[in-house]
């Protein structure tokens, strides 16, 4: 334990902009079809696995796991309906122990997720078998199918296209019928009680260790109500909905599964349905019941391989939500919460889960080996939400629980619900037995987890946050950056020989802004002249400056209105053409003279309610580094300054840029 004590930092907060709510609007029905097409697909496969083992016994080996599955669906109802969140046993072990074990059991469930996929896609082969035999017939031919089966998922999933809720409840609810039909025309033609107790006898055939190892692998078949405690979030009055979905998901699963395999025995001798049927078991009870097996065998062949297709997606999605939700959670690395800008859909988890799914079933292409790996996470998942009830009655005693498992008993001062006590015993058994008994789970599933509880030690240290104790998360709002008043009404004063220098860039801005542009120059009249005194090439000169203004407005698509100006005072003629043209944003260049010196003091006197844009042009030591831009202060109330973002503006190399407002006094 002294491992899961070394602390590698103080980091124990982290701040971040609070995340988008998902909308809760999952009923009771679209809940009840993701469970139902994550766990009820697995009869599909799970029943000829399960006797390979348990042989004619094998039913009873579901019908044990099914109370297991019953004290699993339990704790998950409570938990989902006081915590509804999405993460399903990582989240629950890290509201009761921390970062450290919601690492370890969103590691495992990881797995579970990534072999859901792939021991779905692998399934839908032998279905289609009915139509395609070499599918059923060519491991091989089966295995590139079920890549290009992924492929197409990982595709669909990057594209953000995903199987509709209504659609899935019509597939859930076929299904059923269909699984329903098969047992009742298989308990009316097929049921012969003699010939299935007659198939076993318990101690040699089978054997207890095989009847033992068959109760793990008949755990297969429940797996899958994760997918319903992932959608908490989504769900609409989760305190109610959720544990109501999982309450008909479970009562449907067993009623179904214990029927199916006693119908399964009845049709054909365990052998065979662990030989020839064994990766297509429902084709099988559809091949041998008379009279209508030519109408149930391309039917169940169609039905089972949507079926389990819908069941492969479902895996992708739940990989990936899960993923993404530890990432956010800081227990694996940024990159899996990451979404594309275009479909807004989390592809680095997608392809890197989705591709690892592929590389499983290329290597290990029996269905045996992938239910092996499939049990190692499901069970230590359902272990870690078994503990997490348990210790969260006793932690959070006040935490409000809509549900409540019953049967709960007081033990040294501590509460303990006895079906999640007996839960915890049925999973911690089967992973106990996946370990003795189950040689390629015990070797890769053990392999997983080294190499994940590797990695959170050093992304963990890297990131200088604890290992064990919980990170907490402070979620502000996610303020938008503040936006500059658009313009409405702009004025560039300019030389009378010279076009201001930003009159391109002033320009831009205000097509963007949808603004008026007006540039004015004022021929400053002596006094020693009248007012009206004629000058004619000053005038023509100044004409053609405001010329040129209109031809540069023209070639950026801004048509601007020029003013030519007679006056005693630049600066007093500017300020009163800013009054009267209602101008918010004032631009003049400065170049330090006595003019410029002047209008400054003009401006800061008249408290003119403008924004000043201040050019300084370049000087003409060329050797001096000019800093890009400076911003000084016209007005004697800082707190009314409003300064535009340097990037609206792109001065003259070497010049700088001023912003200001000067409001009136109260």
């Amino acid at each position: 334990m002294a491992l899961f004590r070394l602390y590698h930092g103080t980091r124990k907060t982290i701040s971040r902009f609070r995340e988008t709510v998902l909308q809760r609007v999952v009923g009771v029905g679209a809940l009840f079809s993701s469970g139902y097409g994550d766990v009820g697909s697995s009869i599909y496969f799970a029943l000829g696995v399960t006797t390979v083992y348990a042989g004619g016994a094998s039913f009873l080996a579901i019908f044990i796991a099914g109370l297991f599955f019953v004290a699993t669906v339990l704790s998950y109802a409570e938990l989902s309906s006081a915590i509804p969140e999405s993460g399903g046993s990582s989240l629950f072990a890290q509201r009761a122990f921390g970062d450290g074990w919601s690492f370890f059991a969103g590691w495992a469930l990881l797995l579970d997720y990534v072999i859901t996929l792939a021991i779905s896609a692998f399934s839908v082969g032998p279905y289609l078998g009915y139509f395609f035999p070499i599918l059923k017939n060519n491991t091989q031919a089966n295995v590139t199918f079920t890549g290009a089966l992924i492929l197409v998922l990982i595709l669909l999933n990057v594209l953000g296209l995903k199987e509709s809720s209504r659609l899935s409840l019509l597939l859930a609810g076929f299904d059923i019928i269909t699984q329903l039909s098969l047992m009742i025309l298989g308990l009316f033609f097929l049921f012969s009680a003699p010939k299935i107790l007659n198939q076993f006898s318990l101690g040699t055939n089978p054997t207890w260790p095989h009847f033992l190892y068959g109760i793990s692998v008949a755990m297969v078949a429940y797996i899958g109500i994760e997918a319903i405690s992932q959608m908490a979030s989504e769900a609409r009055d989760p305190q109610k909905s959720v544990p109501r979905a999982m309450f008909l998901t479970m009562g449907t699963t067993v009623l179904l599964y214990s029927g199916i395999s006693v119908v399964a025995l009845s049709a054909m001798d365990p052998k065979l349905l662990s030989t020839v049927w064994v990766n297509d078991p429902i084709a099988g009870i559809a091949h041998f019941i008379p009279h209508v097996h030519q109408y149930l065998g391309p039917w169940v062949a169609i039905l089972g391989a949507t079926i389990l297709t819908v069941a492969a997606n479902a895996g992708l999605i739940g990989v990936s939500r899960l993923s993404f939700s530890m990432s956010n959670n800081f227990l694996i690395h940024p990159i899996f919460r990451h979404t594309t800008q275009r479909w807004k859909t989390p592809v680095y988890s997608i392809v890197f889960f989705g591709s690892l799914s592929a590389v499983i079933v290329a290597f290990f292409p029996y269905l045996e080996v992938l239910a092996d790996l499939y049990n190692y996470g499901a069970m230590l998942s359902f272990m870690m939400t078994h503990l997490a009830l348990i210790s969260l009655r006793n932690k959070e005693p006040e935490l409000a629980r809509p549900f409540r498992v019953p049967f709960s008993v007081r033990i040294m001062g501590r509460e303990i619900p006895l079906p999640a006590v007996f839960g915890l015993i049925g999973t911690g058994g089967v992973f106990a037995m996946v370990l003795l008994f189950h040689k390629y789970g015990r070797v890769f599933g053990t392999i997983w987890m080294i190499v994940g509880i590797t990695y959170y030690y050093f992304f963990r240290k890297t990131a200088k946050m604890p290992l064990m104790d919980r990170v907490r998360v402070t979620e502000i709002p996610d303020t938008p950056e503040d936006q500059s008043v658009p313009h409405k009404n702009i004025l560039v004063a300019t030389s009378p020989y010279r076009v201001s220098p930003v009159l391109r860039d002033v320009i831009k801005i205000a097509r963007a802004d949808k603004a008026r542009v007006t540039v004015m120059t004022v021929l400053e009249i002596p006094l020693s002249l009248p007012l009206h005194a004629p000058l004619p090439e000053e005038e023509e000169r100044s004409r053609k400056t405001l010329e040129i203004c209109q031809a540069i407005g023209v070639e950026e698509d801004v048509l601007i209105d020029t003013i030519l100006l007679r006056g005693r005072s630049v600066a007093n003629s500017i300020v009163a053409t800013a009054v009267r043209q209602k101008a918010d944003t004032l631009v003049y260049t400065d170049t330090d003279s006595a003019l410029s010196r002047s209008i400054q003091s003009t401006i800061r006197q008249s408290s003119l309610p403008v924004m000043i844009w201040k050019i300084e042009p370049p000087t003409g030591n060329t050797h001096r580094n000019m800093p890009a831009q400076t911003r000084t202060l016209l007005s004697s109330r800082p707190d009314v300054l409003e300064n535009r973002s340097s990037n609206e503006t792109s001065p003259p190399a070497g010049g700088k840029n001023e912003t200001s407002r000067s409001d009136p006094d109260p």
